[in-house]
């Protein structure tokens, strides 16, 4: 069998705000006369302006308190802007007077256009100092605003106003990181390259993946499968390894603000053996059954902020047991009908490492992946077969479907604003595969297939793939 792509999920994301600031322009008077009714209200004083911290958490929360007359929060000092304490009003003047006219109420809300940058700037600042998680500084326009002081509920000139400008800081992303379980090189499976018959051979597998969702920018991934199987028993058993590599993977990220950054690198995955024993073989039917032992030779993911602070890591330490079963139908000397049951199951988890408090990596938990079910079937025909062994002496068409299945929902691990883990629930990722082989000599087959997903939503990982395998047997 030729096989499909399976490359596991991980994902990696936070949303949340760390942190909230308030700048405090107080105190500001409208001027005596006026502007035009058509015209927006804009006040400068000279600055600076303070920057504080405080329970309050938005200029509607501020309001409900003064309407009832209850006590304001405290605040605390923890900056200031050196610049002009400013307001500039998205509504104008006769807007103003309008909606304070409109309700009996005081301490009406007047929306405001976001600050200068210079705000933004010396906000920034000081969450840099308060905060060890790297993170974005944001104007919250919604939660910001001006009341007029003492509830005065009318703008006719000379007014005080007090402008609340509301800065969150913002830990938010979310994307998508090479599978712990493979180091990026993608789940091992028993069809891929595979035979239900114990066979004396080697056999060396290439596949070029079009947008393959966690390599390198996204973008192409070259995954490479050398491997042998060596028969026992008299044919009735056999021993199979694999050592599966890539390039153009991605095991080591960067965070810089909410995008992230990918190296490209060359990997090794989890070196895989399978033991497969004949169960029945009458000439038409014949079945095999076994064990694969994935054992984590991959490498770890990694993923540290812009300037080389370390932010996760995902260790493989995790053993995976494969048991199998195949089976092989050949009604004529021409037509033949393989599959594989086969089942993937985590014996250990990963442990994730998290740096939740900007002090360094420590265990947040561990990770132990879904188990999955893969099940695969294919069909080829013998257009052309001479048994002569010299030169060309097949031509098999071939067309494979590939079923890949999570029995349940993956774990996650949370620590500090940070989430990791398998966030797009139960997996089910159907890829079909159309493929040709030459045969020469009897011993020697050459493959050329193409591998696509049929549907996936957001379990897609690739868009196609083109495959080069070639089989080699001894004897």
């Amino acid at each position: 069998m030729i096989g499909d792509f399976y490359g596991g999920s991980l994902g990696f994301g936070a949303s949340t705000v760390q942190d909230r600031l308030i700048v405090l322009a107080n105190d500001l008077d409208a001027p005596l006369v006026l502007p035009g009714v058509n015209s927006i209200l804009t006040i400068s004083e000279p600055g600076p302006v303070g920057i504080f911290s405080s329970s309050l958490g938005s200029i509607q929360q501020l309001q409900g308190l003064l309407r009832a007359g209850a006590p304001i929060p405290p605040g605390s000092l923890a900056g200031t802007v050196s610049d002009n304490a400013v307001l500039t009003t998205t509504q104008t003047v006769g807007q103003i007077q309008t909606q304070l006219a409109s309700t009996s109420l005081p301490f009406d809300i007047i929306v405001l256009v976001p600050p200068p940058a210079t705000y933004d700037q010396a906000v920034s600042g000081v969450f840099s100092a308060r905060n060890t998680i790297p993170g974005t500084t944001a104007f919250n326009t919604g939660n910001s605003g001006a009341v007029i002081q003492g509830g005065i509920d009318t703008l006719t000139g000379g007014e005080d106003l007090d402008a609340y400008y509301f800065y969150d800081y913002v830990v938010r992303f979310d994307t998508a990181l090479a599978d712990a379980a493979s180091g990026g090189v993608g789940r091992m499976k028993i069809s891929e390259a595979g035979t239900v018959l114990p066979q004396d051979r080697f056999f060396f597998r290439y596949s070029y993946l079009d947008n393959v969702r966690f390599s390198h920018g996204g973008q192409h991934l070259n995954r490479y499968l050398p491997g042998f199987e060596k028969a026992l028993l008299n044919g009735l058993a056999s021993i199979e390894v694999r050592t599966p590599f890539a390039a153009n993977t991605a095991t080591v990220s960067t965070l810089n603000g909410d995008a992230f950054t990918n190296d490209s690198q060359t990997r090794f995955g989890n070196l895989t053996t399978y033991l497969k024993g004949l169960l029945l073989n009458n000439g038409v039917l014949a079945v095999s059954g076994g064990l694969g032992v994935v054992a984590p030779t991959a490498s770890d993911i990694r993923v540290s902020y812009a300037d080389g602070t370390p932010l996760l890591e995902v260790a493989n330490r995790g053993v995976r047991l494969q048991p199998f079963l195949g089976t092989l139908f050949t009604p004529s000397n021409r037509i033949f009908v393989h599959s594989f049951f086969q089942h993937d199951v985590a014996a250990s988890g990963n442990p994730v490492f998290l740096n939740s408090l900007g002090t360094g990596l420590s265990q947040a938990g561990v990770l132990t992946d879904a188990p999955m079910m893969f099940l695969d079937v294919g069909a080829g025909c013998w257009l052309y077969r001479d048994n002569a062994g010299k030169g060309l002496t097949g031509i098999v068409p071939m067309l494979e479907l590939h079923q890949n299945l999570g029995l349940r929902t993956g774990d996650t691990v949370s620590g500090g604003p940070f989430q990791v883990g398998d966030f797009t629930g139960n997996t089910s990722l159907t890829n079909l595969v159309v493929a040709t082989t030459l045969e020469f000599g009897l011993r020697t087959q050459l493959t050329a297939a193409y591998v696509g997903p049929i549907g996936g939503g957001v379990d897609r990982q690739f868009d196609g793939a083109m495959t080069l395998m070639l089989n080699q047997t001894m004897r």
